[in-house]
Order: structure tokens, then C-alpha cells, then sequence
């Protein structure tokens, strides 16, 4: 089994997603949110790259759908939900589709053409989504979701963590990328002190100046659910390992 990382869905190493199993990661905060979201019962959530796409994909599909979404980390005027995974509680999302956009995660999912498969990662479900992916048998691609399509620690910290895990599972031959074993020497550096990470990363000192701490403390939890948001068509839905 071959494992690839791409530091931000702008990375050449997107183009070798035909064929194999795609985890795509944006830990502040959107495979976060997404991960709680279906966690607390959310029926589905639709990621989209633009604003314009997410109202029109919610007056589509009507009824029953929440508009959630930010640009720079602010909530976005006439959505219901901003991209803080602690919004997403279960008296709000049960039962419920939401379109989500967000400044760099969502835009991930359409990084990786041809996957055979896509899922949502991230410290929440790293032992979940490794042991999803093992059970494909497919070669693994991680796409970091970045910042602004460039390298962000957290995102590379997050795909390190979810190699650990492959590699503690593995019952076969595992090969890794350059990009592959950096990631996972990052996490090595950090997995004693990933709050302590997330609060010093230029993204997290960002969350910070706004206001959205708390997101910071939910985002550094692990291993939280074994909820796995699973693309299906274009809507990432529940499953469990």
C-alpha cells in the first residue's frame, strides 16, 4: 500500500488521486465541523467551493437544509451556521443537510480527481478514518487542505497522525512518499503538545484574534468519535468502523 501527501490541494501530488483512497484534512476547522456535525446526527453535509453554489445546491434541495460557511474565519451574512464545530450541536444539525463553504477545506474535496473513494479527517476520527482506509486495500492519497493553497503546519501535523495510526493497523507492506514521511516526523514532534501547536500556528493565532478559542480546544481532541464522513456522489455521510 502506497501513501502520498499533498500539503495543500494546490500540490502536484493531487493528480495522482485516480484509483486510490482519498482522505482529505483541514483540521481548523472544516473536516472538524464536519466530523462533529455528522457526530451529532447531521443527515448529510455538501461541501462547496463558492457562496454563490451554496445557496443555489440549498434552494435545490429545499426544506430541511442549513446554510453554514466563512470567509476568513467570520460567518457569512444569511447562513444559519458559521464553520465553528461547536455550532454544530446535536439540537441544531439532527437530522438535518447542511451546505457548508469555508475559505480552504471545502475546496479540498474537488482537489483530487478521479479518487475512488474521498473521506473527512481529522483529530477527531484519526483511528476511525485509518482503520476506513486500510479496509479499502486501495494505495492512500491525504490532501491537506492548506491555507490559500499553501502549506499550513496543523493540516501536515493532522496527516502525520493518521499515517501513526495506518502504520500501528497495517497487516501489510506500507510505502511511503517523502511527503508521506515528513508528515509523519511532524506529528512525532507534536503529538505530545497538539493544543500547544494549534494555538501557535499562524492559522490558530488567527482563530485566536477572532475570538474562536474554543474552536481551538475541540479541534486538538483525538480520537473523539468513529464517525467517518464517507462521500457518497457529491453529500459526505456517517459511516462507523
Amino acid at each position: 500500500m502506497i501513501i502520498e501527501v499533498a500539503f495543500s490541494r494546490l500540490d502536484p501530488a493531487c493528480r495522482s488521486a485516480s484509483g486510490r483512497a482519498v482522505a482529505v484534512i483541514d483540521v481548523m476547522r472544516a473536516t472538524t465541523t464536519i466530523t462533529m456535525a455528522l457526530h451529532h446526527g447531521c443527515a448529510g453535509v455538501i461541501p462547496v467551493r463558492t457562496l454563490s453554489e451554496a445557496r443555489a445546491v440549498a434552494r435545490r434541495l429545499g426544506g430541511g437544509v442549513l446554510l453554514g460557511g466563512e470567509r476568513g474565519a467570520d460567518k457569512l451574512i444569511g447562513f444559519e451556521l458559521g464553520n465553528s464545530p461547536a455550532e454544530y450541536g446535536r439540537e441544531r444539525v439532527t437530522g438535518k443537510v447542511v451546505v457548508l463553504t469555508t475559505t480552504n477545506g471545502t475546496r479540498a474535496f474537488q482537489a483530487a480527481p478521479g479518487a475512488q473513494a474521498i473521506i473527512a479527517c481529522s483529530f477527531l476520527n484519526a483511528s476511525a478514518a485509518a482503520r476506513w482506509l486500510a479496509g479499502t486495500g486501495l494505495d492512500i492519497l491525504i490532501v491537506c487542505a492548506g491555507t490559500h493553497g499553501r502549506f499550513c503546519l496543523e493540516d501536515a501535523v493532522g496527516s502525520g497522525m493518521l499515517i501513526d495510526r495506518l502504520i500501528s493497523i497495517s497487516d501489510c507492506a506500507l510505502e511511503f512518499s517523502d511527503a508521506a514521511m515528513a508528515a509523519h516526523q511532524l506529528f512525532a514532534t507534536y503529538r505530545d503538545d497538539l493544543l500547544g501547536m494549534l494555538r501557535g500556528c499562524e492559522w490558530g493565532r488567527h482563530i485566536i484574534h477572532k475570538g474562536l478559542e474554543t474552536d481551538i480546544e475541540i479541534c486538538a481532541q483525538v480520537d473523539l468519535t468513529d464517525i467517518v464522513p464517507v462521500m457518497h456522489k457529491d453529500c459526505l455521510v456517517a459511516e462507523r468502523t
